[in-house]
């Protein structure tokens, strides 16, 4: 079956797994994906973080896809340094070859089929393993938060900044980082005798002001965001508006609708305090109320709610031991439903021959940390794409 289209291509290559398609390089050699790679919505390589086996031998590295190798120089990639961790290029079509400029190992796939793969699995983790896994890794995660704690950082700077670096989700996960420290949250401290609405509009103010983006409002609330946001002491962008990536993001996740939904968390939980908020609400009702309290902002949808709190309300919270026993917020992170499956746990559950998806938040921080740990294969074992120099790379 042959693609008309890289990203039907792409489409095809993330399910390698199942399709098992047949890939074979210039010299007759075979590859066998062990996992497709997380697909990249970004610039840089299609896929990142591929694993294959050739010769026996099993390595790691991004994949690049391509309709025939004429892609390779076409797309510029022989001088852009992004793409040095490209250890095969898989294209639909082998053209002929071009001595005169370097690329990384070629090799054809051929996918026979669009059926499911019914192969018996190879290998298979016991549940309890799984779990346990992602215990560790939020208690690790926990671990993390706490050294911040002990090194001076206010515990409701911290839960906020996770939470912005949540909403910047990958793609503008350093820009949000960014915009937390720059608007730090003790920033809004003014705020506390405001309604919850004038609270609301000054959070999103201060930080559409500061991240450059106010200029994707319209002209009456861009002049009404800049007001509000001097009173606040804020009078110009710290982030250019051309660090934001909007590549391939729904309109729901652009950056200032992200804002948005951070100015309806953070605006009516000001005079409480966003980490004291949240540790009422599990001390209270648990998982069931921190779905509830978050799922009412028409910003953060379901997923996003569930990665907001298993990545940065219940570590830091468990971080902070409050609760003051220590294991409401463990206890709450052990009921908590599974955010939406991703390119990491369906590829691991693939390799690892798991039959299903995650049930549960824990299982999914399971599979994530099986994805990071040792059994998982290093970087390339074998050369990748020739490194681009700085002389030549394009400027």
């Amino acid at each position: 079956m042959e693609s008309t289209s890289e990203k039907a291509f792409a489409d095809l290559w993330e399910r390698a797994l199942e399709l098992r398609p047949s890939i074979v390089d210039r010299e007759g050699r075979l590859y066998e994906v062990v996992f497709p790679g997380i697909r990249n919505t970004g610039p840089g390589p299609d896929f990142t973080g591929a694993v294959l086996i050739r010769d026996g031998r099993r390595f790691g590295g991004d994949v690049e896809l391509h309709l025939d190798p004429s892609g390779w120089r076409g797309h510029g990639h022989h001088t852009d340094g992004a793409y040095n961790g490209v250890v095969l290029q898989v294209v639909m079509r082998m053209g002929a070859r071009n001595s005169a400029h370097p690329s990384p190992p070629t090799a054809r796939a051929v996918f026979p089929s669009t059926e499911p793969d019914t192969r018996p699995p190879c290998s298979r983790l016991e549940t309890d393993a799984i779990r346990q896994l992602g215990i560790e890794r939020f208690v690790a995660k926990s671990a993390g938060f706490r050294l911040e704690l002990e090194a001076g950082v206010n515990a409701e700077q911290l839960m906020y900044r996770a939470v912005m670096e949540c909403l910047g989700y990958t793609r503008n996960r350093t820009p949000f980082l960014e915009l937390s420290k720059s608007v730090p949250v003790s920033q809004f401290d003014t705020l506390r005798s405001e309604p919850a609405s004038s609270a609301q509009f000054a959070v999103l103010s201060a930080l559409a002001v500061s991240g450059g983006l106010t200029e994707e409002t319209d002209r009456a609330e861009s002049v009404q965001m800049r007001r509000v946001a001097r009173t606040l002491g804020i009078r110009r962008s710290v982030i250019p508006a051309s660090s934001w990536s909007r590549f391939r993001v729904r309109p729901n996740g652009r950056p200032l609708n992200r804002m948005r939904g951070m100015a309806l968390l953070l605006g009516s939980r000001i005079g409480m305090g966003l980490s004291r908020s949240m540790e009422s609400v599990v001390s209270q009702s648990g998982t069931t109320g921190l779905l509830d309290e978050i799922r009412q902002n028409n910003f953060i949808g379901r997923g996003l709610t569930l990665t907001i709190i298993a990545n940065a309300i219940l570590p830091s919270l468990h971080a902070a031991e409050m609760p003051h026993d220590g294991n409401s917020a463990l206890s709450a992170f052990m009921n908590l439903p599974t955010p939406p499956p991703d390119s990491v746990t369906r590829g691991v559950s693939k390799s690892f021959g798991i039959e299903r998806s995650p049930r549960s938040a824990v299982e999914h921080f399971g599979l994530h940390a099986l994805a990071r740990s040792a059994s998982w294969p290093a970087p390339a074992e074998i050369s990748p794409a020739p490194a681009v120099s700085a002389a030549a790379a394009p400027r």
